[in-house]
């Protein structure tokens, strides 16, 4: 009911457009495209005409799922459109590829695309959003207290001010703490300054400063090869933090020392939306070891069962992904107020051991990001 008054609204607004070309019955202008897609949450918006075609260029921060974002985007385009329409989704504001609207076809972006995304990138086509995102921790089984949590709520944003280049910050507001000694005063939250990069074709880079989950700080650096068409993909992590601790409104820290350096393969395999990651080398506190993922993608959903095996122990746990209702809570032209398009948790059964620990920054990892567009499952094959 929700997405039909959306769509009602957004084809309301092209009704009274005026117009530069006929789009089905109706006289409309490329502008006012833009402009309606604009005011459904879309940013970044561009509309490329290529002969009777035409390319839309976007980002829409609601929705995890590039699929959701392109299918809104045809609902509200499909009586003025073309029967040629593709979509170039940005993610972090780099584009990711390209995809035809019907989901037939998926292709790398070409250097034409890429001077055309360049010359029309704005960062004044960003709202200010500020994310709800929940933050939980437990853990399970001791005898004298069954479940140990520790629950905060954060609001947060994210500033873009160059190319894939943003700084993200927050208040981070605790409220339960059975789990540890920490006060439940509001204290900052993860803060990190983030470059993110499409290279050429199938390249991505992604380099993280500042402060993470998990008490990390420091820096985190990341590489992945995924084609957009491919089954194989291939990554590497490099990073290195030190312990830090927000107490009584005093930031502790201690040496920046912790050497983090892994590889992993993933496999997406023909059975449906399954994929199989193997990832090695030297996780936190100079433990060596491996741990293998296998994720099933349930639409907007992640769901995936790992074991590890490494110097100090064994492993074995579950985690999944997914986005929180209700998403948007209020838009205006320049702010919006939403729920976070990722909430991610993990339980691992081996609560004592600190078997291939990680930690997580304010932005998926470049294989959850690059699993999402990949095109086998935009296509549903």
């Amino acid at each position: 009911m929700r997405g039909s008054i959306r769509v009602m609204i957004a084809s309301s607004f092209l009704l009274l457009a005026l117009g530069g070309r006929v789009f089905g019955q109706e006289q409309v202008s490329l502008a006012d495209l833009e402009k309606a897609l604009y005011h459904q949450g879309f940013e970044q918006v561009h509309i490329r005409e290529r002969g009777d075609s035409l390319q839309v260029f976007f980002e829409h921060r609601e929705f995890r799922n590039p699929i959701h974002s392109m299918e809104y985007a045809s609902r509200i385009l499909e009586q003025y459109s073309p029967a040629g329409l593709s979509y170039v989704p940005l993610y972090h504001n780099q584009p990711m590829g390209e995809y035809a609207a019907d989901r037939s076809w998926t292709a790398e972006l070409t250097r034409e695309d890429y001077r055309y995304f360049k010359a029309n990138n704005k960062f004044s086509d960003y709202r200010f959003h500020i994310r709800l995102v929940p933050s939980i921790a437990a853990n399970f089984g001791y005898y004298d207290k069954p479940v140990r949590a520790k629950t905060s709520l954060i609001l947060d944003t994210r500033w873009y001010f160059m190319e894939g280049i943003s700084l993200q910050s927050g208040l981070l507001i605790p409220i339960q703490n059975s789990l540890d000694a920490q006060d439940l005063q509001p204290r900052l939250a993860p803060s990190q300054l983030s470059i993110f990069r499409h290279l050429a074709r199938s390249h991505y880079a992604f380099l993280s400063l500042g402060t993470f989950f998990n008490n990390r700080y420091g820096g985190d650096l990341q590489y992945r090869f995924a084609p957009i068409n491919g089954r194989w993909s291939f990554g590497a992590e490099l990073a290195l933090t030190g312990y830090y601790h927000i107490q009584d409104g005093k930031f502790y820290t201690e040496v920046m020392d912790d050497l983090m350096l892994t590889a992993d393969v993933e496999y997406r395999t023909p059975i449906e939306d399954v994929s199989l990651k193997l990832t090695a080398g030297q996780f936190l506190y100079e433990d060596i070891g491996a741990r293998l993922d296998m994720i099933k993608q349930f639409g907007n959903v992640d769901i995936g069962l790992f074991g590890s095996v490494s110097k100090a122990g064994t492993n074995i746990g579950f985690q999944f992904a997914f986005p929180l209702w209700p998403g948007k809570i209020l838009r205006g032209r320049k702010v919006e107020l939403r729920t976070t398009e990722e909430f991610r948790w993990e339980y691992s059964y081996n609560n004592e051991d600190l078997v291939n620990q990680s930690f997580r920054t304010g932005m998926p990892r470049l294989s959850d990001i690059t699993r999402q567009y990949n095109g086998h499952f935009i296509r549903g094959k």
